[in-house]
């Protein structure tokens, strides 16, 4: 024995039934019982004092129970492993990991060891592969030990406050439990009702491996899907599930598969998945054995005969039982280790069937003051007492008076009589006028009330109003205006489609979007359309109408500005200067160009009207003498008129303008000419 501070007290002569049970990631427990009377129970025992017992394991003392028997004063000692006092410390929010990528399982250890101040320590004994970690921490040591246990796979054998982690705990020594050797008594049982043949999985989100290659899968696994039209499409995975090895034996016509699924919200990587779908599989595939042996402890009397341990894989050979040479675990073992005249009693079976989950709620739901009335299924008196106590103190200072008349069970406030409750055989009556009017009432066919304040529940219909002119809401949605919800003007379908005949919205709209691929009707007015929302686009509003390149540049408009009989169309708007417009006014028609500008057809170019170059001149003008009407003719006059007028004794002097015909064939005509006639 130790107290609280562990400092020796002595031993315990006088105890007696001694039993030591484990259980597997599990239960450390010991018990004990000690006469009241003796000094054992006087001076070494108290609550969260040391127990050691002879495999050197410490065991914090946690209830005493005491008993009378006539005479007979006895207290049962419960204790639990020293690892247990993990769960009276909190991880500090410092510690606390949201999400992590990638951590190995010494991350997390030393984290709950920092967290305990150095009293407990972690040893790593196998190699665990790094896993993707999400909300870890935010619970005591204890539970944060189940997480790791839960991520890594890992198994728990804890020596005192030193916990060593391994893979699998335990050994093979071919312990055997054989009918005619050892076993005194045992019972088998093998339970089919988690039976798993067709495993489904999803990991965060709702994410699966659907899409992801075949070749993530085994040769074996693949070759099962295949056999399944669909299954995988184009060499991928089509389906979220993993098909049992034992699916042939365990299918019927009515039943081809034994249907379960996985959900990890805190996996993230498909192959993460994978494995654990895979895990889960494994150990749901084939029905669940459980076998409870009462064996005789050879080893008592023969050193040479193996000792069980937690974790050992055994062998059970009894042929009338169905046991041929079934193979599985220890995964309870209760020890008398004081008794030579009591046996083990193991529990041997392929799955686990309790984890520090259960006795992390276990523990948490013994510190919850609305849960203490029970304790192990049994009352316990004094907290009961303490509540009904309780209830008759505050029934005493109650303002209700019950009182009986032919209308049957009435409830009356003390403070003002009107104010009452009505129990009839036809329903139950809420009353401020002494039962003249029911504010409320309840009874076969309905309730009725002013009001209904609060969360309803759960309805399969919920009708307001007759005939057509109703509105109700169903496992179809909401829909108003008709009887029949796929008729009825206005709907509300549960999928968020909104079918309405006429719809009037005032205020906005915001973060909407409506899409189609065509609208049909009769008048569209807003304020803005476009045909994107930036870049290259076409924009109409008030304004007017334009275009824009892909530089958010405007390049042409159409304006609404009244100064004008017809819009303005600018071109190359850039920097707020426009290279050109065209205008119509009242009197004026006007094309306006700010830098040059350019016409060109590949046909005529043809004007109607008077031409006039009065504001401005024409350059560069190259014709030939023949595209100048009358201009040939005019010239050969002149020319005539000239000649016959010539003579050898008078001397006569033309000057014509230079003009170049454009064409080097033809003649330069201009210049000064003198002729004389005889």
């Amino acid at each position: 024995m130790y107290d609280k501070q562990r400092n020796p007290i002595g031993v315990l002569p006088s105890a007696y039934d001694i039993a030591r049970t484990r259980r597997l990631n599990s239960d450390y427990t010991l018990t004990f019982s000690v006469p009241m009377t003796s000094e054992d129970y006087r001076e070494k025992i108290a609550l969260k004092g040391y127990v050691q017992d002879e495999r050197g394991q410490l065991y914090v003392i946690n209830s005493r129970q005491r008993s009378r028997d006539g005479r007979k004063l006895t207290a049962q000692i419960s204790c639990s492993h020293v690892m247990f006092r993990l769960t009276d410390y909190k991880i500090p929010y410092s510690s606390y990991m949201a999400e992590g990528y990638g951590i190995s399982i010494t991350q997390l250890t030393d984290r709950i060891a920092a967290a305990t101040g150095g009293r407990f320590s972690f040893v790593i004994h196998d190699t665990f592969p790094l896993h993707d970690v999400k909300d870890w921490g935010r619970t005591t040591a204890l539970a944060a030990l189940n997480d790791v246990i839960n991520m890594y796979g890992a198994e728990v054998e804890p020596d005192n406050f030193t916990i060593h982690l391994r893979k699998r705990v335990g050994g093979d020594n071919g312990h055997q439990y054989r009918i005619g050797k050892n076993i005194v008594s045992e019972t088998f049982t093998d339970d089919g009702s988690t039976l798993t043949t067709r495993l489904f999985a999803q990991m965060k989100d709702g994410r699966t491996w659907i899409g992801q290659p075949a070749s993530i899968l085994t040769a074996d696994e693949r070759a099962r899907l295949q056999a399944i039209p669909g299954a995988i499409v184009n060499g991928n995975l089509a389906v979220n599930y993993l098909i049992s090895q034992y699916v042939g034996v365990w299918s019927t016509p009515d039943i081809p598969y034994y249907d379960n699924e996985i959900v990890e919200q805190n996996i993230t990587n498909v192959a993460e998945l994978l494995e654990k779908a895979r895990k889960e599989l494994a150990d749901s595939e084939v029905p669940a054995l459980s076998i409870n042996v009462d064996a005789a402890d050879v080893y008592k009397l023969d050193d040479t005969e193996s000792r069980p341990n937690l974790g050992d894989t055994v062998y059970c050979v009894d042929p009338e039982m169905e046991l041929p040479n079934i193979t599985a675990r220890i995964m309870e073992i209760t020890e008398y280790p004081y008794d030579r005249d009591k046996n083990t009693q193991v529990t041997v079976a392929n799955v686990m069937s309790r984890d520090y989950a259960d006795i992390v709620a276990d523990l948490d739901r013994a510190k919850r003051t609305i849960n203490d009335i029970m304790s192990g299924g049994t009352i316990r008196t004094d907290v009961f007492e303490a509540f009904a106590k309780q209830a008759v103190i505050d029934i005493d200072n109650s303002k209700t008076e019950i009182k009986y008349d032919q209308r049957g069970i009435i409830l009356q406030d003390k403070t003002n009589p009107l104010r009452q409750v009505i129990m009839t055989s036809n329903g139950i009556i809420l009353t401020t006028d002494g039962g003249v009017t029911a504010r409320t009432a309840i009874t076969p066919s309905f309730i009725n009330a002013e009001v209904i304040n609060g969360q309803l529940g759960s309805f399969v219909s919920l009708l307001i109003g007759s005939g057509n002119n109703v509105t109700q809401i169903n496992p179809n949605g909401i829909a108003a205006g008709h009887a029949t919800f796929s008729s009825a003007p206005f709907q509300v379908k549960m999928n968020g489609d909104v079918i309405a005949r006429s719809i009037t919205l005032t205020g906005q709209i915001e973060n909407s979007k409506m899409q189609s691929s065509e609208i049909t009707g009769g008048t569209i007015t807003g304020a803005l359309l476009r045909t994107a929302a930036s870049g290259a686009r076409v924009e109409i509003d008030i304004r007017g109408w334009r275009t824009y390149d892909s530089s958010n540049r405007e390049r042409i408009s159409i304006n609404t500005d009244n100064t004008y009989g017809m819009n303005a169309i600018e071109f190359n708007k850039a920097s707020g200067v426009r290279s050109g417009s065209i205008n119509g006014g009242d009197d004026l028609f006007q094309i306006q160009a700010n830098n040059d500008m350019f016409l060109m057809s590949t046909g005529t170019i043809y004007t109607q009207g008077n031409v006039s170059f009065s504001g401005g001149s024409v350059s560069g003008l190259t014709l030939p003498m023949s595209s100048v009407t009358g201009l040939v003719s005019e010239i050969n006059a002149l020319w005539s008129a000239i000649s016959g007028k010539a003579s050898a004794n008078h001397t006569h002097t033309v000057t014509l303008p230079t003009h170049n015909h454009g064409n080097p064939a033809n003649q330069n005509w201009g210049g000064t000419f003198t002729t004389s006639t005889p």
